[in-house]
């Protein structure tokens, strides 16, 4: 039976992290299933989806990455999936859509926007924020599934009030299949 573990490191940005951490994967016989990474001011983080060799575990691949690791200057978390997180999320009843919204910088967009689209039932798979320029522009660029049009046209209409609460600008478009 396949086994696959959850892998995430953080450290100190610099060069060679991503480099020396896949290669004491590869050389565990592991296989990269899926990955998230990025650079966070002076951090930099990473969260992998790794599939271990028929002979491997967790325990082992934490061991034998460890040094590696440390060596990056990254703290390690290694935790193995269960049969039903491993099972592959049908995603073929969803719509992908993206959602950008950009303003004045102030406590609160990232909870209100994300609290509205969870009520929806939205799904988000990314989020990337920043804030930048000296009057600081905030910007959020967010992914997420979407279960139907219907929840897709209410999200919208709860959007605008959001647009005028927060005083941002946004766009939410649907993600055609080309542009994946």
């Amino acid at each position: 039976m396949k086994r696959q573990v959850a892998l995430s490191a953080i450290g100190q940005d610099r060069p060679g992290i991503v480099a020396g951490l896949t290669r004491a994967l590869f050389d565990q016989g592991c296989n990269l299933e899926e990955s998230s990474m990025t650079r966070l001011k002076g951090e930099f983080a990473i969260l992998l989806l790794v599939t271990l060799p028929a002979t491997g575990s967790p325990a082992a691949l934490e061991a034998a990455i460890g040094p590696a690791a440390r060596e990056l200057g990254l703290t390690l978390l290694v935790r193995e999936l269960t049969a039903d997180e491993m099972r592959a999320e049908d995603d073929s009843r969803t719509q992908p859509y993206t959602l950008v919204v950009y303003g004045a910088d102030r406590p609160g967009i990232v909870f209100q926007v994300t609290e509205t689209a969870a009520r929806h039932n939205l799904n988000i798979t990314d989020l990337r924020t920043r804030v930048t320029g000296p009057a600081p522009l905030y910007s959020l660029i967010m992914e997420v599934e979407v279960p139907s049009d219907a929840a897709a046209d209410a999200f919208r209409d709860d959007l605008g009030r959001l647009k005028r609460e927060l005083q941002v600008e946004t766009t939410f478009e649907a993600v055609e299949a080309d542009e994946l």
